[in-house]
């Protein structure tokens, strides 16, 4: 039996020390291919790139790591990939590990969760792995986190239309509680923008912020990994609010 294709990429960009332990937790199930960004895409969310070409180079690491780095946002990585890349679509599609967790409204922002709606929207099964932290010393959790995704995906596939939004705690295998299956919580990032002066004169802005988490049940995702549970939510890129379309039209209607 053939070892699966698996398309990796991310947003924190391919000299990401993120996306190399994926690499490293992904040839262990199958044949990686990392196509990533050349630089830090964060907080880009869906963009494309239409005004500019996408330029490919090939990047070579230690430790045999190799891949194709992209003048681009992660869902062009994606989208170049699948459509003109690769001679024969992946198996499976992985955005990762992404520095920083991607639970509430964070996930309308990242890359990271563009990346894999991309690949989610091209028709290939897709999980974007965050790990709830900006450090780079403690990625066991988070690789087998993607072994036994990676393994769930590729035996049951997912949902049309649906990727996995998987985020780990930063912490040993070992205090891992277990794995929740999540709904999208209500943290969100409280931001303000300091102003503050360059030295010739010229004014600028830089934001800072906190996070604010009120969620209290570990059926969200922000709350289930502060508590060490890895949460597992599945999202879909379909925006429409369902429940709201009756009252809606009726409104419409009575005018």
């Amino acid at each position: 039996m053939s070892r699966p294709k698996i398309l990796i990429t991310n947003d924190d960009g391919i000299f990401a020390p993120g996306i190399r332990a994926l690499w490293e937790a992904m040839r262990e199930i199958g044949d990686p291919i990392v196509i990533a960004p050349d630089t830090e895409q964060s907080a880009v969310g869906h963009a494309i790139t239409l005004t500019d070409p996408l330029r490919v180079i090939q990047v070579h690491r230690s430790g045999g790591f190799e891949g194709l780095a992209v003048s681009g946002t992660p869902s062009d990585c994606a989208k170049i990939a699948i459509k003109s890349i690769l001679d024969e679509k992946p198996d499976l599609l992985i955005s990762g590990i992404n520095s920083g967790s991607n639970v509430g409204t964070n996930i309308i922002y990242s890359g990271t969760i563009s990346a894999a709606t991309e690949g989610t929207m091209l028709g290939i099964p897709s999980i974007a792995i965050s790990l709830d932290s900006y450090k780079s010393d403690e990625f066991r959790a988070a690789k087998k986190a993607a072994i036994d995704l990676a393994h769930h995906v590729l035996y049951y596939g997912v949902s049309r239309g649906t990727l996995l939004n998987v985020n780990v705690p930063y912490c040993p295998p070992d205090e891992i509680k277990g794995v929740k299956i999540t709904r999208q919580g209500t943290q969100y990032f409280k931001d303000e923008f300091d102003k503050r002066t360059d030295p010739r004169g010229r004014t600028y802005y830089w934001m800072k912020g906190n996070v604010v988490d009120k969620d209290e049940s570990v059926d969200f995702d922000g709350k289930a990994v502060s508590e060490k549970y890895i949460s597992v939510t599945p999202i879909h890129f379909n925006v429409t609010n369902e429940s709201y379309m009756d009252e809606l039209k009726s409104q419409f209607s009575n005018e």
